[in-house]
């Protein structure tokens, strides 16, 4: 049988309506057993109504916090990443000096209500190395560590809500904080998720499109550059498809820039006024 549109008892209305994580027990109500979740509909709409190219809302704030050299909180649709900066300021470890450059580290960690996943993720948990691993290796590439060296430069990261596309919008979190802090960059950095679902290219996957377990490419990228710096694909994606997902994650990267771009530009804008270098 068909699953309910709504619950009877539900007055804020069926559930794809409200932008909210789903619970692990959707995969059992709705994807499991013989049925199948239509992900992309015959009017060309997605579960929670939006286009295949379509992003979710995108929210910003810098400076969220005091104790930090930097942070910034990102949302995009219903996943909150904050996002916090420490140094560059001496080595807390000797062994760890590097002579040429800045030593950087990531801690990320999620909080237990992040995820519909009712699961405790320590630092040891896959998941959250892996989001570490990326987080470092693209910072590297984009700050001038050569220009702190025998320093340390400490992000931390805490996922608040998890409702799909985590990686980039880590990343994007990242980059607004380490902005913040006045690290000396390459260029502006944006990151954006592509999924491939039943044969539709779907840009910013969330939640219930995540349970597919369908491709998902993750991509940083440099804008005025125009070079990608950080690529991430799991699974495998049929190589047809891969050109098509590409590009819809480079355009999806650039519509994002634009976003971020205007939220640095509202922050500083703010602050000159607050110093009464501008007038409001």
């Amino acid at each position: 049988h068909a699953p309910p549109l709504s619950d009877p008892l539900d007055r804020e209305g069926p559930a794809w309506q409200r932008q909210r994580p789903v619970s692990a027990g959707f995969e059992a109500r709705w994807g499991g057993g013989d049925e199948q979740v239509e992900y992309v509909d015959l009017c060309g709409l997605r579960v929670d109504g939006r286009r295949p190219n379509e992003l979710r809302k995108i929210n910003g704030k810098l400076s969220v916090l005091t104790q930090p050299d930097g942070s910034a909180i990102f949302e995009q649709g219903n996943t909150k990443v904050l996002a916090a900066i420490f140094g560059p300021r001496e080595c807390t470890l000797k062994s760890k000096e590097l002579h040429d450059r800045a030593h950087v580290t990531v801690e990320v960690s999620l909080v237990p209500f992040a995820t519909g996943e009712r699961k405790k993720r320590g630092r040891g948990d896959r998941q959250v190395l892996e989001l570490q691993s990326m987080i470092k290796e693209t910072v590297c590439s984009l700050i001038f560590t050569n220009q702190f060296p025998r320093s340390q430069i400490d992000i931390v990261v805490e996922v608040l809500q998890s409702d799909g596309s985590l990686r980039s919008a880590t990343i994007n979190a990242v980059t607004l904080a380490l902005i913040d802090a006045g690290l000396p960059m390459h260029d502006f950095l944006c990151a954006c998720t592509v999924g491939y679902v039943d044969g539709y290219a779907i840009v910013d996957v969330n939640y219930i499109e995540d349970l597919a377990k369908g491709p998902e490419l993750c991509i940083a990228y440099m804008p005025n550059q125009d070079k990608i710096i950080t690529t991430q694909l799991e699974p495998k994606l049929p190589l047809e498809a891969l050109s098509q997902v590409l590009d819809l994650a480079l355009e999806s990267c650039r519509q994002v820039y634009k976003t971020l771009q205007a939220m640095v530009m509202d922050h500083a804008c703010t602050l000159a006024a607050a110093r009464g270098s501008v007038s409001t």
